[in-house]
């Protein structure tokens, strides 16, 4: 095809695109007013708990508490509650976690809209390709907005998207042209990671690449996330939240077993059926979940050792990688599939929510594929170089 040809196509599947994320957003306005928003319903009692000096991670509603703590999706009979989040998460949902559910959840389908296009504009500002610009818009649009991935995670009103946000963030502080631009990048990177743990791990590809800033402000970020959280729970909370964390895990292990006792299906806020969600194509992806629909059971300790020896691997395989191919868009991309990788190692449910995630190697992709078709080309040399020498040698 001519470029020309290129260019009109790749115009008329981003109008499509736009449309169906038009559509979307319809939808996902639809299934806010119709559905109860499940698992945002519980980092909001989570919070309201917390606030009101509870133990957000082990309380249990009884009859005759206040339905502003009730998550109606619960299990009863289990010692932990739905709440998974860090206190650090917590804490954010508390700014706004005395309001009125109903108005929280037409709120957060409007902060994850906004978030999502905020993270395409961010990998796109400065993008001076117009062809790779209207590449990472189409693809961000089609293969995340435009599917049941975001249908799902709007609807059950997830937070991966706020996630996704951070590391976007920092990636554009990253390129901006000021002193303390990898500082600030390492900040925001940090503070993700005190958000959502494995966001740590992020850092791997900047300290074998001896990126010092990001490295400094990454763990200054995480300092500050955990130590502002304190300002809002006392260390008690940190402490449950491992505590229970451990017990989700073996659920999901299936050594603790789940009853079908729920609470009952009450008119909670005034929101008549807040326990009730979207019957979406969802299925647990985690290496733990997979296997163990085989008959197959392994144990968290030993999904670590696993992890450690394939990130221990990949980084010495990136330590290999030429100087003047580590450009910070490949370290990022280096860095995110880590996170992806271990999400599939961690000891709990993976559905398809966190998918949304796929928009950052999705765009860095296309944003650094000069680099990458370049190493690739590199790579392959190398190995037809060795394969010649060693035939005739």
């Amino acid at each position: 095809m001519k470029k020309n040809e290129i260019e009109l196509l790749l115009n008329v599947l981003l109008i499509l695109a736009i449309f169906f994320a038009v559509a979307g957003f319809m939808q996902d306005i639809a299934n806010t007013a119709q559905y109860g928003g499940i698992d945002l319903r519980n980092r909001v009692v989570g919070a309201r708990l917390a606030k009101n000096d509870f133990d957000p991670y082990f309380y249990k509603w009884n009859e005759g508490d206040p339905n502003f703590f009730l998550d109606p999706r619960d299990h009863p009979n289990l010692p932990v509650n739905r709440v998974t989040v860090t206190p650090t998460v917590l804490q954010l949902h508390s700014i706004f976690c005395d309001l009125p559910y109903l108005f929280q959840r037409y709120f957060w389908t409007f902060i994850q809209w906004g978030l999502l296009i905020a993270i395409i504009l961010l990998f796109t500002n400065g993008c001076l390709d117009k062809f790779k610009l209207k590449l990472i818009w189409l693809t961000c649009l089609f293969f995340v907005a435009d599917s049941y991935i975001f249908r799902l995670h709007v609807e059950r009103g997830q937070i991966y998207i706020l996630y996704t946000f951070l590391f976007a963030l920092s990636y554009y502080f990253y390129h901006q042209k000021h002193k303390f631009s990898e500082i600030i990048s390492g900040v925001i990177a940090g503070y993700a990671a005190s958000l959502r743990f494995p966001m740590i791990i992020l850092g791997l590809p900047f300290l074998v690449a001896k990126r010092w800033k990001f490295i400094a402000g990454k763990f200054f970020g995480f300092v500050l996330g955990i130590g502002s959280s304190l300002l809002f729970v006392n260390f008690e909370v940190w402490k449950s939240y491992f505590k229970a964390m451990n017990i989700h895990g073996l659920v999901h292990e299936g050594i603790i077993k789940i009853t079908m006792e729920r609470y009952p299906h009450l008119n909670i806020e005034d929101v008549k059926d807040l326990y009730i969600w979207a019957r979406l194509p969802i299925s647990d992806s985690s290496l733990q979940g997979m296997l163990k629909n085989v008959g197959i059971q392994l144990s968290a300790n030993i999904l670590l050792i696993v992890f450690l020896v394939l990130a221990l691997m990949i980084m010495i395989v990136f330590s290999k990688i030429n100087s003047e191919n580590k450009t910070p868009d490949f370290i990022f991309l280096f860095g995110i599939f880590i996170v992806l990788l271990n999400e599939f190692f961690l000891p709990a449910s993976r559905y398809n929510y966190n998918d949304v995630i796929l928009l950052i190697p999705i765009s860095l992709i296309i944003i650094d594929s000069n680099n990458i078709f370049k190493m690739i080309k590199s790579i392959k040399a190398e190995i037809f170089h060795r394969s010649t020498r060693y035939l005739f040698f």
